[in-house]
């Protein structure tokens, strides 16, 4: 494969030599880990605009949580969830949105609305049905690293491994110039995966250049900065993500999904400058 990363993802050009872009989250699910992201109604319509203002590049929705524990909702569920914000975002923001869901009858839903990148953390794997819609309407995909449960490889090898056998599931994809991103699953998706396992992902990032494809992280207040830090509230792990994010992106991360679009913005701008790569 090419040894430099470049493509381009809904009309943002994203790779080694553009800066690192951001994509900041937004979560519809009451249930979330961090609460701080939850908006509902105008409330979510009103986080994306200032988003959008912050600098944040791409907008991902998500409508069901993942949080361990959480008792999942059903694609009848996660579907209404949207219908009450992404029309309004995706038909009001000059900004691609992305739609977090293992469902592709959700995902279909949610490109029906507007959404325009699906992002997909069981890798292919919960639903053989989500790359076949994504190659037929040529959407860009984010797919996680994921064995049986999304996120559950515990090593830097198991998560490239699960990858890889992402990027086969969606080889049609990539063979017909669909942008295909790649998530390491960093986060305490499983009880077994603790700090050493999500640090160790973020020192060795940069194996995942391999692929030869852009690279996401998603680290924003994840609980294995709690283990780090002793910060059992999100709120309070702002300044823990920020460092991960700096050293996650010198180490060749693309793009970095973000609750605190501004505070991310301004350290990429120095991340970036230091590996070599100056704001446009």
């Amino acid at each position: 494969m090419n040894d430099v990363i470049d493509t381009t993802v809904c009309g943002v050009p994203v790779g080694d030599a553009h800066p690192t872009r951001v994509m900041g989250v937004i979560n519809l699910s009451p249930e979330s880990f961090y609460k701080g992201s939850v908006r509902r109604g105008a409330g979510a319509m009103e986080k994306a605009e200032r988003m959008a203002e912050e600098g944040a590049d791409f907008i991902d929705i998500g409508a069901a949580s993942t949080a361990p524990g959480v008792e999942p909702i059903g694609p009848t569920e996660e579907i209404a969830r949207l219908e009450a914000a992404l029309p309004e975002i995706a038909g009001s923001l000059d900004l691609p949105v992305s739609v977090d869901t293992v469902h592709s009858a959700v995902a279909e839903a949610a490109l029906e609305m507007g959404a325009r990148i699906i992002n997909d953390i069981s890798g292919f794997k919960a639903d053989p049905r989500m790359s076949e819609l994504a190659l037929r309407t040529r959407t860009p995909a984010v797919v996680m690293a994921t064995e049986q449960v999304p996120g559950d490889p515990l090593t830097v090898d198991a998560s490239l491994a699960a990858l890889q056998e992402s990027v086969r599931l969606g080889e049609g994809l990539t063979g017909a110039g669909i942008p295909l991103i790649l998530d390491p699953g960093i986060g305490r998706w499983v009880k077994a995966k603790k700090w050493p396992e999500n640090t160790a992902l973020v020192r060795d990032l940069c194996l995942f250049r391999s692929l030869g494809l852009p690279i996401l992280v998603g680290i924003s207040r994840k609980s294995f900065l709690h283990e780090i830090l002793g910060r059992p509230d999100p709120t309070d792990r702002l300044h823990g993500t920020l460092a991960a994010t700096a050293i996650a992106v010198f180490n060749g991360a693309h793009i970095v999904r973000a609750h605190d679009v501004a505070a991310t913005c301004e350290i990429l701008t120095v991340a970036d400058r230091i590996r070599g790569v100056a704001a446009p």
